[in-house]
């Protein structure tokens, strides 16, 4: 196996991949709209603290303009950090990574793993950076001999009863442990007598499988349960080599962020049944993204292998989902089945070449009674684009949207779509009555139809008509409303685009390709895009100048960067990235 890859395909919106099909490149070059677009937005709305993530109980090193500082020397080198900090993250300033298992920014101090300490001067022992508070003038040793010593010595003590399964264990190659062994240890074992046995696959909530016997009990899952969810499943029961960690008797560990402490184990004692042995880490690649499972928009990865997705990932964002997201947001990776994309038009049940298809969309609806359904789910440029279609038929503006999920006062909101608010943008006046829709299509109200996406709840009276309406959907996988209509054009999904979504909070969260459209699949702007050219529109923007418009509008230098650039950087193999947890 090689760590070299193919070189992605081009995955700006208005690219035509070379080995597509040869129809697919049939598409006239994007032209760009002028900036007094006027579905363009106008003034993006301020941010609100209302929908804070859970605050980390651990003080940033970082200094912030207000804040009272300290100085402190740290093997010799001089650094100023915020007052309250700990030793361990004022360290993290000067490149110094402080070894550690039971320490986590996000959660309460145990200093029970013993594998952070260090030497500080005029202090009559070893201590452990996490639970030392900076102070002035405060001098510390972190390499030196003494302290390398007593590393190696807890290291070695932890290993003691651990099991060598590395070679099945799903933690292999982002397992901290595995780490901190090649970094202060790489000794051979000197235990010769038999291990302490303890459970192993043990089933212990909806998602999650417990190992005891690689369990180095450093508390982080048992806190996190304390702290976050606030749900207290898991303890530690017995004493010495026998104790160990499982859940409290006549209870299962599923709440509903139970996943986050597979995330946070340093080593291989939990882990997740939807990931469990489906994949190599270092096999996987990590795009950063946004959760579309709610209006939250949670920071995430996205974690793939080629064009399959395996599983999806926190990541840290202090303004909107700290370290954390919920399992349901976990899931989302799933509706990216390839069994359910979409890759082709479909016209009246056959294929046709994309170019064709557009084409005679535009014939059937133009000079029609049209009605347009805009999406919650869809980004953002998706929605300005079908305001720009809409504008052309003079349409009849619906929006169709999930309905409301289970919400909490930690992250999930009960408004499961991500982008409700970039929808509104571009469609204020949509009406959300999608059984008003119905029963005019089923009543022949309207002689064509235009979906994005392929959300809309209609009728079986409803989809039945529709075949024989102009009805369009633009959609990346099959459902029975793409089965319905007339024309299906080949939507690329959120995990193949550049884009973006309005969060609860009136932030901007975007959402970058993981790997490039496939076959004739299209960025949903640009499909409406040329459609808006196909029906008469001479300035009609594409795909990535509605971006650059949100970009400034919102003044977001992440999207800006993101097409800026001058090609589309590969996202590193897991096993470069360093380690999770």
């Amino acid at each position: 196996m090689t760590d070299q890859a193919p070189a992605r395909p081009d995955t700006s919106p208005s690219a035509v991949r070379t080995d597509a099909p040869p129809h697919a490149a049939e598409l006239p070059p994007a032209r760009v709209a002028p900036a007094e677009h006027p579905f363009s937005p106008k003034a993006a709305a301020p941010h609100t603290d209302r929908f804070a993530p859970p605050a980390p109980p651990n003080v940033p090193a970082e200094p912030v303009p207000g804040c009272e500082t300290v100085t402190l020397t740290i093997d010799g080198a001089s650094v100023t950090v915020r007052k309250g900090t700990n030793v361990l993250e004022a360290a993290k300033l000067l490149g110094k990574d402080i070894s550690h298992f039971c320490y986590h920014p996000g959660l309460s101090v145990a200093a029970s793993c013993r594998q952070c300490l260090v030497e500080i001067e005029k202090a009559p022992k070893l201590t452990p950076s996490c639970q030392a508070i900076v102070a002035d003038g405060m001098v510390v040793h972190t390499e030196s001999p003494r302290v390398q010593e007593a590393r190696r010595q807890m290291l070695e003590f932890t290993l003691k009863n651990h099991p060598i399964d590395c070679p099945i264990c799903d933690k292999a190659g982002e397992c901290i442990l595995q780490r901190h062994y090649m970094d202060h240890d790489h000794r051979l074992s000197r235990v010769d007598v038999p291990k302490v046995r303890k459970a192993k696959h043990k089933d212990i909530g909806r998602e999650i499988v417990l190992d005891q016997e690689r369990c180095i009990l450093c508390s982080r899952c048992v806190r996190f349960c304390e702290e976050i969810p606030k749900t207290a499943e898991l303890g530690m029961m017995f004493r010495g080599d026998r104790e160990v960690l499982d859940i409290d008797e006549g209870r299962r560990l599923d709440n509903p962020y139970s996943m986050n402490v597979v995330d946070i184990c340093p080593v291989g004692a939990l882990t997740a049944k939807d990931f469990r042995f489906k994949s190599r880490v270092w096999e996987l690649h990590a795009t950063p993204t946004t959760c579309n499972g709610c209006a939250t928009g949670c920071a995430v990865e996205l974690q793939h292998k080629q064009t399959r997705p395996y599983r999806v990932v926190p990541r840290l964002d202090p303004d909107v989902n700290s370290y954390w997201m919920c399992d349901h947001g976990r899931m989302i990776y799933k509706e990216l089945d390839p069994a359910l994309r979409v890759e082709h038009a479909v016209v009246d049940g056959e294929p046709a070449p994309l170019s064709e298809a557009i084409a005679e969309a535009a014939r059937r609806l133009s000079g029609k009674r049209c009605a347009v359904v805009f999406s919650a789910v869809e980004t953002t440029e998706a929605n300005l684009a079908l305001a720009e279609v809409a504008r052309r038929l003079g349409a009849t503006a619906f929006l169709a949207r999930r309905p409301e999920g289970e919400g909490d006062d930690i992250l999930r909101d009960v408004d499961a779509n991500p982008n409700l608010r970039g929808a509104r943008l571009a469609a204020p006046d949509a009406s959300d009555h999608m059984d008003q829709l119905a029963l005019e299509i089923a009543g022949a109200a309207y002689e064509g139809v235009v979906f994005l996406g392929g959300l809309a709840p209609l009728s079986d009276v409803a989809r039945a008509r529709l075949g024989s309406l102009a009805s369009v959907c633009i959609t990346d996988r099959r459902s029975s409303l793409s089965e319905a209509c007339a024309i299906t054009l080949p939507a690329a999904s959120w995990a193949e685009i550049v884009g973006s979504y309005i969060n609860r909070q009136d932030r901007l969260r975007v959402i970058r390709p993981a790997f490039g459209p496939l076959a004739d699949r299209r960025h949903p702007a640009d499909l409406l895009h040329h459609l808006s050219l196909a029906l008469g529109a001479e300035d009609a923007p594409d795909a990535r100048a509605l971006a650059r418009k949100m970009a400034e509008t919102y003044d977001s230098d992440e999207l800006r960067r993101l097409l800026d650039a001058a090609e589309d950087v590969r996202p590193p193999l897991l096993r470069w990235a360093h380690m999770r947890g």
